[in-house]
């Protein structure tokens, strides 16, 4: 969702040209309001210069420009962040602190996402029942976070199927979210678990790791809800031919984004950030918490993930987003079958947030 005609692309080119050949900010200004006809959305013209204004250390200039576009949530966003920072840079590692996270998950957007995704793995689990009855049944989840989403698919899951014992293997890079993520199985779910926890990036297993998990085999099936975007497309790919070797069956569960394709400062990838992210930070805006903890969670979470990817060329993003079309390539490359996905989360009319079966 959210993509450029191929017209407004190369009219939108023109800001990047005289952006690169340090047109005035009056000149800049001019070729902006010139091609805000060609475009559906005119003032995006002034969010696209704005963002590259930001990017070439034209701070102020980047400022003046998003005032012209304050209406638009994720413009209005950057705009105070720049006045507040004063510098287009992360003010800290995404994800560093779990808070601004945990924050996010509390918005209607997660929690329609999240009650969807819990949802379309009862449906899936009861089309493919587990691959032994009676014994221990083992489930992948790679990125699981604290675990808050896995415990509510599997006891779902025991609703539909008397399992003696289950096996959890957990797959996180980072070391506080498996501990929580274990605590919360061992507290809320409804029979006896093993948890396996292996700290690392799924696409950086080593081969001991790979080893611990071909010995849980087998593996009934393979979860991952937004946790395989932080990888680009050539990663994608061994990943998912990697995980093909632990299951058959994997459920994915992403955003419909193009952040991984598009050149940095082109205006597709430009829009897709500003678009995404401000339909993404609604929630944030409208949470009933503290001006403070609304903050955190903005400037650490999304702004910081949208500056990345804004500044940094392709190989050094922390984020690849993928759109629903490039999922079914790569599945494919990797030998998967993708099924027909499903919305989790929609904006007008078109799938924001979805899950995807491969097979």
């Amino acid at each position: 969702m959210n993509y450029l005609k191929k017209n407004e692309i190369s009219q939108l080119l023109k800001i990047k040209s005289a952006i690169a050949e340090k047109y005035s900010f009056d000149q800049i200004l001019q070729v902006c309001d010139n091609l805000k006809l060609e475009l559906d959305d005119p003032l995006f013209s002034y969010s696209y210069a704005g963002c590259l204004l930001a990017n070439h250390y034209r701070v102020e200039e980047a400022i003046k420009m998003f005032a012209l576009n304050m209406d638009d949530t994720f413009s209005s966003i950057l705009h105070n962040y720049l006045i507040e920072i004063g510098d287009f840079v992360m003010v800290s590692k995404v994800f560093k602190s779990a808070k601004p996270y945990h924050i996010y998950t509390s918005t209607p957007l997660y929690q329609t996402h999240e009650t969807a995704v819990v949802k379309n793995i009862g449906v899936f689990v009861q089309n493919n029942p587990p691959p032994v009855q009676g014994k221990t049944v083992t489930i992948m989840d790679i990125g699981p976070g604290d675990g808050e989403l896995t415990v509510q698919y599997v006891n779902k899951i025991l609703e539909l199927y008397p399992i003696e014992k289950l096996r959890l293997i957990f797959v996180d890079p980072f070391e506080q979210e498996l501990k929580a993520a274990e605590q919360n199985i061992r507290k809320k779910v409804n029979a006896s678990c093993e948890v396996i926890s292996i700290c690392s990036k799924i696409q950086e297993i080593n081969a001991e790791q790979i080893s611990q998990i071909m010995q849980a085999a087998p593996v009934w099936f393979v979860n991952a809800a937004l946790s395989v975007h932080h990888m680009p497309r050539e990663q994608k790919i061994p990943m998912l031919k990697q995980v093909k070797e632990f299951s058959s069956k994997f459920i994915l569960a992403e955003v419909n984004w193009n952040h991984d394709l598009p050149e940095k400062d082109s205006p597709e990838l430009i829009y897709s950030v500003v678009k995404n992210y401000g339909v993404f930070c609604e929630g944030i805006l409208n949470l009933a918490v503290s001006e403070e903890d609304r903050k955190l969670c903005l400037y650490h979470f999304p702004v910081d993930e949208a500056i990345n990817i804004i500044k940094q060329d392709r190989p050094c993003r922390i984020d690849y987003h993928t759109s629903i079309e490039e999922w079914k390539k790569i599945a494919g490359e990797a030998g998967f079958k993708a099924d027909q996905p499903q919305a989790t989360y929609q904006f007008m009319g078109q799938p924001f947030m979805f899950t995807m079966v491969l097979h």
